[in-house]
């Protein structure tokens, strides 16, 4: 049976953290949300939410999106094609691609559910089980490098062998944190950096890296923007560590051009920004043409159903503390889901993506 769409809700939630958080040159002192959910003439709905960046992602979504699925067949591709069209103008990159991706991602929902199946299976996946990173540390003001280390070792300990951690500013306070957590981990467990764009040039990263002693890692992430593609390779071929790049990458021609460069030993992977299910599902197959593997940037609840359409194929998540994750609470506005296990995340049977929102949260 066709579905239409009938509406498009919007909504923005701002969750506040109990204490700034750095990472590179940015300092994040709440996080906040963006959400969408796509309602069909027959009451089907789809969702989808992600970080705004502080950016007006809500009102790209009403004002560049919207009117264009509105009234429109519940075909994600065909849609995504529309709303990339309308907004070429202004929406080849940046916010306008994360407002398509939001809806896109809530068509996708709607039609496996209309198919009576998870995403993953809709999609041809056949193993809902994927690797998973635990994100264990950023620095903290209040929080010794040590004691930051005392939890990474105990996720490790609880099943977990992939664990991020945030760069330190202070390369020694970044070495202490290393060397402490690494004396305790088992030899299955590997850290993951995230540098989040810190460094300026390949040559002001490699001049710190050596300061950060001799511990190992699963690699180097996001040392510069993504588009700095030969900075990127650089620090690839000359420095201590595999790179993985991509968080926040709005367009496919971002990655090609860092693996024409030999830049990448991971290619990370953000649903939403990149415009949601459709592109993120070309980036995947790009990736797997030069033989990279994905890593998958947060939203767990969207991510493991793509990761079961690639073997090895890592979602990442943050620790569901009750009250809220000090580093990232999105599971506060999200009911059901993957099943995150030590070290493995495991995607729902449910129809459609297999989670609901807490639409209450979300201001409109």
């Amino acid at each position: 049976m066709t579905q239409r769409v009938r509406e498009v809700r919007v909504g923005t939630a701002t969750l506040p953290l109990p204490a700034p958080l750095r990472l590179g040159p940015m300092v994040v002192t709440e996080r906040e949300y963006a959400a969408v959910e796509v309602e069909t003439e027959d009451g089907l709905v789809g969702k989808a939410y992600c970080l705004t960046r502080n950016g007006p992602v809500a009102a790209c979504v009403e004002r560049l999106v919207a009117p264009v699925v509105v009234g429109r067949e519940v075909e994600p591709e065909q849609r995504w094609e529309d709303c990339s069209g309308a907004t070429v103008a202004i929406g080849r990159t940046g916010l306008v691609v994360r407002a398509i991706g939001l809806v896109d991602v809530a068509l996708w929902d709607i039609v496996a559910q209309a198919a009576g199946m998870p995403l993953w299976r809709h999609l041809g996946g056949s193993d809902p089980s994927a690797p998973l990173m635990m994100v264990a540390a950023y620095p903290l003001a209040d929080r010794s490098p040590e004691s930051l280390a005392e939890d990474v070792v105990r996720y490790a300990t609880a099943g977990y062998s992939l664990l991020k951690v945030a760069r330190d500013h202070d390369p020694a306070r970044m070495r202490r944190l290393l060397e402490a957590a690494a004396a305790g981990l088992p030899p299955t467990a590997r850290l993951v950096v995230d540098a989040g764009y810190g460094w300026r040039s390949s040559d002001e990263a490699l001049a710190e890296l050596p300061d950060w002693g001799e511990t190992p890692l699963a690699w180097l992430e996001d040392p510069l923007v993504p588009e700095d593609a030969d900075g990127c390779a650089a620090i690839r071929h000359r420095g201590p560590h595999p790179v993985g790049v991509g968080d926040e990458v709005t367009h496919i021609g971002t990655f090609r051009a860092l693996l024409e460069a030999s830049a990448l030993d991971v290619l990370r992977l953000d649903v939403p920004a990149i415009g949601g299910i459709t592109p993120a599902r070309a980036v995947q197959a790009l990736a797997a043409e030069r033989g990279v593997p994905v890593s998958l940037h947060v939203y767990p609840e969207v991510s493991v159903h793509l990761a079961a359409l690639a073997a090895g194929t890592i979602v990442e998540a943050f620790d569901a503390v009750p009250g809220g994750n000090p580093l990232d609470p999105a599971h506060l506005l999200c009911t059901g889901g993957p099943d995150l296990r030590a070290g493995t995340a495991v995607a729902p049977e449910a129809p459609g993506l297999g989670f609901e929102l807490d639409w209450a949260r979300f201001r409109t």
